[in-house]
């Protein structure tokens, strides 16, 4: 009835201008990462209503959809989107061109004598294009996002190799560091293979996801409805025989469809041994690389990537966490590949580990803790196609892997929690098993976290998750607690139930310090500040006690962890300078 109702035929303008005209210059068959500048003609009253929407698969469905707007919001985006029956994977209007408006390239259609009878206006637009493997098209209309009609299209736009192996990401399979796996995207569903080291070679497993395995309610979901969009095949190898923090030149693909860039990794050092040094922060997505109108945009998603990759690249980072809200595609499906193209610069290099977030899992009747319908439909479907982590089942996405002097354990704050559950045990279960010996520190991490100072904290923190995990928390002696979800840093006391349990001590260079050797309580840190709009903090008088440190600035954690100490950073990604920073210490037996 949704789609009865939603649905209104989209006619061409009424009043077309005969000389209306949109060319793509000399593009042919498109590259694998291309800037497509888009140039339209023959206006004669140019407005801020025309815009250009980016098509694909060129026979998508482009009616106007007026009711569309229900569908972006139930996924918390609140901006305003092109009403199209199907989503355009971008949209940029003409006004963009400074000269547009003002029609500074005019040009004289019709003259009497020395007189123009008939002026028109131009103007170009640039489009950031990468390899979605189904062809393209440009679509100029007038009426802006709410009532729009078409001018004109361009002509059906191929990739040169819809099949090229692209957006390879490294993850860690267990703690030796002897083994890593490589995830990558091609629209061949043939077997590729990844060959690494001294002429080494595995060969992938393939899957893919249907738009069947989204779901979906009375009302429509993106991901069921107009924000579909096929993901090609997703390939998996394990790379074997590996030695801990080793670097290593790899390529992957096959002699028939095309082979990646020549690419150089290093392995994390083994869980046991004596240091690491880890980037963690949630709550990323992606940003556009042109002016163009996206759904589910992260301002600061483009700083942050930035300033990891220039890390990354020095080899002094060993493993990337990225603890939840890790696309926003939330039933866009196309911006997944968005995403892993702006990740490469470090998936491609370092071993890139996740943990799921509400905007990954959560959809109503599908099995999530919390109803909303923040995945758009996904329910995790995309999330473990994509990221394959070393967890016990799907869709029991929590684990632990030991790299260094850490023991990390994941959890999924998206599933059952309560004590009792499946999760619950395995988290009891797991870090009861930690060999202090072995891996002195225990970092616990998630996605929803128990504590923050931010204005919405009436409603994003969920007192039923603290009661039953916090305390989980203190008899295991977690010291470091990393959760996201909220868009700022905040850092805490030694906190249980509210109370500071324990303080840091500032030495003499005006660090604060931690002492674990008497243990009290966990340190708390949310970093939910990778890419989405940032959230205000409350006013000091009503800041509780236990908030010890609180920034509202993109940025990530950087982590230092010897045996004897833990060092934490919070790096500004704009910059790059440590805007907070503090150490955690113990004396080992």
């Amino acid at each position: 009835m949704f789609r009865t109702l939603n649905r209104r035929a989209l006619q061409k303008c009424a009043c077309i201008d005969p000389h209306v005209d949109i060319s793509m210059g000399r593009v042919s068959d498109i590259l694998d990462d291309q800037n497509i500048t888009v140039t339209v003609s023959g206006i004669s009253n140019p407005s801020r209503n025309e815009w250009i929407a980016m098509i694909s698969p060129s026979h998508s469905n482009v009616n106007a959809c007026p009711l569309n707007w229900i569908l972006y919001k139930q996924t918390g985006d609140l901006g305003d989107l092109p009403l199209l029956c199907h989503y355009p994977v971008k949209a940029e209007y003409l006004k963009n061109d400074p000269g547009y408006l003002s029609c500074k390239r005019a040009r004289c259609m019709k003259r009497s004598g020395f007189f123009c009878l008939v002026k028109t206006c131009a103007a170009s637009v640039t489009f950031h294009v990468i390899n979605i493997r189904t062809d393209i098209e440009f679509v100029l209309f007038s009426g802006g996002f709410v009532n729009p009609c078409i001018l004109k299209r361009t002509k059906l736009l191929k990739f040169a190799n819809p099949k090229k192996p692209l957006y390879g990401h490294l993850s860690s399979v267990d703690s030796t560091a002897t083994l890593m796996r490589l995830t990558w995207v091609s629209g061949d569903n043939a077997p590729q293979h990844v060959l690494y080291g001294d002429g080494k070679s595995q060969i992938s497993s393939v899957t893919t996801f249907t738009q069947n395995e989204m779901c979906t309610s009375l009302l429509p979901s993106p991901a069921k409805d107009f924000g579909w969009h096929d993901p090609g095949y997703i390939h998996s190898a394990v790379m074997v025989g590996l030695k801990p923090t080793t670097s290593y030149s790899y390529r992957y693909g096959s002699h028939s469809v095309g082979w990646s860039d020549q690419l150089h990794f290093r392995t994390p050092p083994s869980g046991g041994s004596d240091e690491v040094r880890i980037i963690a922060f949630g709550d990323m997505g992606k940003a556009p690389l042109d002016s163009s109108i996206e759904h589910y945009i992260q301002p600061g998603s483009i700083s942050v990537i930035q300033a990891i990759t220039a890390e990354v690249v020095t080899g002094n980072v060993d493993t990337i966490f990225h603890i939840g809200d890790i696309s926003y595609a939330t039933g866009f499906l196309v911006e997944w590949d968005y995403f892993l193209h702006l990740i490469a610069p470090v998936a491609s290099r370092v071993s890139y580990m996740t943990a799921i977030g509400n905007h990954e899992r959560d959809y109503v009747d599908s099995g999530s803790v919390y109803p909303t319908p923040d995945s758009g439909g996904e329910c995790g479907v995309p999330y473990e196609a994509y990221f394959p982590m070393p967890t016990l089942a799907k869709d029991k996405p929590w684990y632990s892997i030991e790299q260094g002097s850490i023991h990390f354990t994941i959890m999924s704050t998206e599933h059952d929690w309560t004590p009792n559950s499946e999760q619950y045990k395995w988290l009891e279960s797991d870090m009861a098993s930690v060999d202090r010996s072995r891996t002195p520190w225990l970092v616990f991490a998630g996605h929803r976290q128990m504590y923050t100072s931010c204005d919405t904290a009436l409603v994003s923190v969920d007192k039923r998750f603290i009661d039953a995990v916090e305390p989980l928390l203190l008899s295991s002696k977690v010291d470091l607690v990393l959760f996201g979800h909220v868009h700022n840093y905040e850092r805490t006391c030694g906190v249980y139930e509210g109370k500071c349990k324990a303080m840091p001590v500032k030495g003499a260079d005006g660090i604060d310090k931690y002492d674990h050797s008497n243990y009290a309580s966990p340190v708390q840190a949310v970093i939910g500040t990778a890419g989405f709009s940032l959230d205000n903090f409350l006013p000091l008088a009503l800041v509780e006690s236990w908030s010890l440190s609180r920034i509202s600035q993109y940025g990530y954690a950087r982590i230092h962890a010897k045996r004897d100490q833990l060092k934490f950073e919070f790096v500004n990604s704009k910059t790059r300078k440590v805007e907070d920073s503090f150490l955690i210490v113990k004396k080992l037996g």
